[in-house]
């Protein structure tokens, strides 16, 4: 029988909410419509996957309408949401098992927990240029150059943060994704 850590637990659920709002912030996950139980490819080439709607949003190639739900389905916007989203969890995951496991750091409990803070705020890099607006159209102009690169670098940032995780003792993410086997 498989035994899952909390912290597996946790960091799955978030790394798998984190990806959906993220298709959603980006307009292809919806929750609007009649409902209405259909799919349907629009074209399935090559052209038109890698064919953008703006930087790092790609076009879709089907939709699929499950009640409520519309999926605009678009593998190149998949496989950046399932990037941040495993990171994230794989961050989170670390993060949990480096603040549980005191004998791991030198710096003690705190220090590690708020380590990856900086990389989890990055992760929400969809959702900035919407905080953006809030703040009115002069910051809107003058940081919009800068939102083409919010994905690839919080890419990065996700990435070095879990590297830095695993030089201080954090399980490999493998072992976020499979469970530990234990006999009873």
């Amino acid at each position: 029988m498989a035994k899952t850590s909390r912290y597996q637990w946790i960091a799955l659920i978030s790394g798998a909410l984190y990806g959906s709002v993220y298709l959603y912030a980006i307009g292809d996950l919806n929750v609007i419509g009649p409902v209405v139980w259909d799919a349907y490819i629009a074209e399935l080439s090559v052209e038109r996957m890698f064919s953008s709607r703006s930087t790092l949003m790609f076009e879709a190639v089907a939709v699929i309408e499950a009640g409520y739900l519309i999926w605009l389905v678009s593998p190149l916007n998949m496989l950046i949401a399932a990037l941040l989203s495993g990171l994230l969890a794989a961050n989170i995951h670390g993060a949990l098992f480096l603040r549980f496991q005191a004998q791991s750091c030198a710096s003690g409990r705190g220090g590690l927990f708020a380590g990856f803070l900086p990389a989890l705020f990055a992760g929400g890099a969809c959702c900035a240029p919407s905080l953006i607006l809030l703040l009115g159209i002069p910051a809107l102009g003058a940081l919009s150059a800068f939102f083409g690169w919010l994905v690839p670098l919080s890419l990065v940032i996700l990435g070095l943060n879990r590297i830095r995780q695993h030089l201080q003792g954090a399980p490999r993410i493998g072992n976020l994704f499979l469970s530990n086997r234990v006999a009873l």
